[in-house]
């Protein structure tokens, strides 16, 4: 652990080396020193919303992250539980999930309106669709000797899918689920540039309109931290949860 914390902080030492020289020899309107964008990023707190911003966004997320994990979950058990369920909606499944999820926001701009149900419909979309497509694909590759033997045992279609096929389906899941926050952030960011008058990436509107770059570069760093921190939050869950289910032990971590 030690190692891999010398090795990342090694890295950012690099990197910030890195842009101060080239910040030297590049117009200070183009690239600003680091001590730029971290004045930059004091002026926006003290000065702008930045803080109510960050709430504003923050929420959008976790309500449209939540809202697509709950919708996606739903339709995935029912597609597990009624094949007949599954055969109906895999196709529409299929085609929401291939589908470029930014496609989808100036059709909810005309559905949904200018509010903040926009950024979080187009959340609940870019992550519902996917887990369904998932769990209906994870299923194809869990050994049909598995469910011939709880069948033989006397096991229920609830049993096989709450105490086989959705634990099976969870390893498919949570690489999904840490791919599908990250994707949350990029999804409510665009949302908010192109559509919504609050936020963080509001807030990248009227930077870019400014020419300020310190502060568009300090928007893009808080941006990928806050995605950071919250696939890292994704990814405590996960491990609880596997851990709670047994593949930890089985992959002796």
């Amino acid at each position: 652990m030690q190692h891999r914390l010398a090795l990342y902080s090694l890295s950012l030492v690099l990197f910030v080396t890195i842009w101060f020289a080239f910040s030297f020899f590049t117009p200070h309107y183009l690239l600003p020193t680091p001590l730029d964008v971290v004045r930059a990023f004091i002026e926006m707190t003290l000065k702008e919303s930045l803080f109510i911003d960050i709430m504003v966004t923050l929420s959008r997320v976790l309500l449209g992250f939540s809202l697509g994990f709950l919708m996606g979950l739903i339709l995935a058990i029912a597609s597990m539980l009624y094949n007949t369920f599954r055969d109906i909606i895999y196709p529409l499944v299929a085609f929401i999930s291939v589908t470029p999820s930014f496609a989808f926001i100036p059709l909810l701009m005309i559905w949904v309106g200018l509010n903040d149900m926009l950024a979080i419909a187009a959340v609940a979309i870019c992550v519902g669709f996917p887990i369904v497509y998932s769990f209906i694909s994870s299923k194809k590759s869990i050994d049909p000797e598995i469910i011939n033997v709880a069948l033989t045992l006397g096991a229920s279609r609830k049993d096989l899918v709450f105490k086989i096929i959705l634990p099976l389906s969870i390893t498919h899941l949570a690489p999904l689920l840490k791919l599908e926050a990250g994707h949350s952030w990029k999804m409510v960011f665009v949302t908010e540039y192109l559509a919504l008058s609050s936020g963080l990436g509001f807030l990248m509107v009227r930077a870019y309109s400014m020419i300020s770059v310190d502060k568009i570069i300090a928007l893009i760093i808080l941006l990928g931290l806050l995605a950071l921190v919250f696939q890292y939050i994704i990814e405590l869950i996960e491990t609880r949860i596997m851990r709670k289910w047994g593949y930890m032990r089985r992959l002796n971590i």
